[in-house]
């Protein structure tokens, strides 16, 4: 049997967890895989905030311990599987530097074993890139055409990566998602209690906005927090739902009309939080965000940006509201004004924002996953 180890994100983020009980379930049975896990993330949380619980893992780990630190201001760790690694027929790495393990793994090509890379194809944060920077983006694409193989995210990542001269033969779409089927039953559940829920949350009869996310600058909450202030200074009767770690940094001068809920990812709590609202708001670097927004037939309002991931390209006219990319916080205020002030358009996004993505199943992308997985291993 052919052994596989996956070591990605550093760690295992809750919303990974689906993914890889769904690769366990339809995977070959002519090889087995470990996921690289450092227990220790689960009281010093380093990589991911939320919540997760070991439980739920219906697939093999590899415990680690993981190591941090800094080179050059950067932030570097180093997790102790390298030499274990060696046991393995095939290892699934992150396309990044800052995790040296990962670099260091391309050794073990010289013995045979199989590399594949997991990633987006480039630094997607990068805007003005240092010298430092761009030398380490060319490294990392050295290493990437190097590699047996790659799983891309999406067919955008694809495309990207043909343009730097790697066969097509090796890039494998996951089309990157959640458990989408997961979060629609929870819809579905708690669909006909809305205005029960929004009597809970005190915000009866309110035009409800909703952000669900990691509060860092990259998501641009300064300017969703102003676009808000100008926004009920126009209409009192909206109201902002608030849902994601580290949102007291951005929060010390509350404006009227929020509620903050801190991180949430229990589905029982964070479900009715969903159905609550109206659109999903949020101006800034876009990831995973509005597939779960989509499953509860919120649309998206966002701004055109490089620094989106890339499932980006799941938005569309039909599910999203896409402003342009020089959109001030009054511009993003007065287009919210303006599509809640037109119900049919408004409804007419809610109503086709499901059928968008509903083909972005947790159990298609372990089946592209395994695809993969088992092309490389015969070549």
């Amino acid at each position: 049997m052919k052994k596989i180890l996956i070591a990605h994100q550093s760690t295992i983020p809750h919303y990974r967890v689906a993914f890889y009980n769904a690769l366990q379930q339809y995977k070959s049975e002519e090889w087995c895989f470990d996921v690289v896990f450092d227990p220790r993330e689960l009281k010093n949380k380093r990589f991911f905030k939320e919540e997760i619980d070991p439980k739920q893992f219906k697939f093999s780990t590899l415990e680690v311990n993981t190591f941090t630190g800094k080179i050059w201001q950067t932030k570097v760790c180093y997790q102790t599987f390298w030499q274990r690694a060696a046991r393995y027929d095939l290892i699934v790495i992150e396309q990044i530097f800052h995790n040296l393990t990962y670099p260091l793994c391309h050794f073990y090509q010289l013995k045979g074993t199989k590399i594949m890379h997991w990633g987006h194809g480039r630094h997607i944060r990068i805007t003005n890139p240092t010298i430092w920077k761009t030398w380490l983006e060319e490294i990392k694409m050295v290493l990437t055409r190097q590699a047996d193989g790659f799983f891309s995210y999406t067919p955008g990542v694809k495309s990207f990566l043909i343009e730097q001269n790697i066969p097509a033969d090796r890039i494998f779409i996951l089309n990157n998602t959640i458990d989408i089927n997961q979060q629609r039953r929870a819809f579905q559940k708690f669909k006909t209690q809305k205005e029960t829920i929004k009597q809970s949350l005190r915000i009866p009869n309110k035009k409800v906005l909703l952000f669900v996310g990691r509060f860092e600058d990259a998501k641009r909450i300064k300017f969703l927090l102003k676009a808000f202030r100008i926004l009920i200074q126009r209409d009192r009767n909206f109201h902002l739902l608030l849902v994601g770690s580290g949102g007291a940094t951005y929060l010390s001068d509350q404006p009227e009309n929020i509620t903050y809920f801190g991180s949430v990812v229990n589905l029982e709590q964070l479900a009715p939080i969903y159905v609550a609202a109206d659109i999903l708001s949020f101006p800034g670097a876009l990831g995973l965000a509005p597939l779960q927004a989509f499953c509860y037939d919120l649309p998206v309002v966002t701004i055109d940006s490089p620094l989106h991931a890339p499932e980006f390209e799941y938005l569309s006219p039909q599910n999203s509201l896409i402003l342009p990319a020089n959109t001030t916080p009054q511009d993003y205020a007065e287009a919210i004004l303006q599509l809640f002030a037109n119900p049919q358009q408004l409804s007419t996004l809610q109503a086709s924002t499901w059928q968008t993505i509903a083909h972005l199943t947790i159990e298609q992308m372990a089946k592209n996953f395994a695809t993969g997985i088992e092309t490389v291993l015969d070549l």
